[in-house]
């Protein structure tokens, strides 16, 4: 790491932010490299998920796939005319063999996007599946998304063998409140690819995953689909004011890394464990950089994450 670096750029942050909406003092901020400290350990998430949403802005600048999602009648060659006209446009010298390809790459990525919102109806999961799902999940069924290894109360619903809803737990994690409310510790059938995005409901395409996970999921793709801040500040008992983080920023990470992170090694993965989201670096804030996956054992607050429900969904304002 090179102080210089970091504190070049963070002199150029300050400028943009103390400049109000200046488009000068914007220009200069993006003409730094990110320092490779400040992306942290999952900088490669945060890179990976932010080039997925400039992808998708700019193919829906080429063209708006609005006319193309409520009508039927317009197919995949409408679609190619105005993104292969964008490349003869701006890219005249180039051979018209390689501009024709280009455009097709672009084209069959935006046309799967127009079929995924053709296909929005979900289609109902009846006990069978259901069946099918449960005995694919042996010997320990667990959330999909972070280990939570699912109880009988959530089975016996889940497999239509009781109507109540699982007990609430006397303590749950602030970090992952899952048990506020007890549709949280239900299983739920997930689309690993949403429905909105195109995916189908079949077995190849769903999961089991707690309700928690299954709710803060919903259709979101990535880690920037949220609010880029903190849900607010939590009064813990033993460390005192912590920064509540998004629950998708959790999530994300989790779902993501499916291993615990600790430094000296741990053979602790999502199939076989609960994993939980912490801090890497101790004094900071559970933002997407500072966030790492522990087991319980090499949880660094294993000790302090669990909370009465009561209190912590009124902390939340829940």
């Amino acid at each position: 790491m090179q102080p210089q670096e970091v504190g070049d750029f963070f002199a150029e942050i300050k400028n943009a932010l103390d400049s109000n909406w200046s488009d000068e003092a914007l220009k200069s901020l993006s003409k730094h490299t990110v320092p490779e400290v400040v992306s942290g350990n999952h900088g490669w998430l945060l890179r990976g998920d932010l080039s997925t949403v400039w992808g998708r802005w700019f193919i829906e600048s080429l063209v708006d796939l609005a006319p193309y999602e409520l009508d039927s009648e317009l197919s995949i060659g409408h679609l190619h005319t105005p993104i292969l006209a964008y490349f003869n446009a701006v890219s005249p010298q180039v051979p018209l063999d390689e501009r024709q390809n280009y455009a097709r790459v672009l084209t069959r990525f935006a046309w799967q996007l127009v079929l995924a919102r053709r296909s929005r109806k979900r289609a109902a999961i009846g006990l069978a599946l259901r069946d099918e799902l449960w005995a694919l999940g042996q010997p320990e069924p667990r959330c999909y998304l972070c280990g939570f290894l699912f109880g009988s109360h959530a089975r016996d619903k889940f497999l239509g063998k009781a109507k109540e809803e699982p007990p609430t737990p006397p303590l749950v994690d602030f970090t992952r409140p899952r048990g506020i409310r007890a549709r949280q510790l239900c299983i739920e059938v997930d689309h690993v690819i949403p429905v909105a995005e195109g995916g189908k409901t079949t077995v190849d395409n769903l999961r089991l995953a707690c309700g928690w996970c299954n709710s803060v999921k919903n259709r979101y793709a990535n880690i920037y689909d949220t609010i880029p801040w903190a849900v607010g500040i939590f009064q813990h008992q033993a460390l005192g004011p912590v920064t509540q983080p998004q629950p998708l920023w959790v999530l994300r990470t989790v779902a993501t890394r499916r291993r615990c992170e600790f430094p000296d090694g741990c053979v602790a993965r999502i199939e076989d464990s609960e994993l939980f989201a912490g801090p890497r670096n101790i004094k900071g804030a559970l933002t997407p950089v500072n966030l790492a996956v522990y087991c319980e054992q090499h949880d660094p607050w294993r000790l302090d994450r669990w909370i009465g429900p009561k209190r912590l969904a009124a902390a939340l304002g829940k």
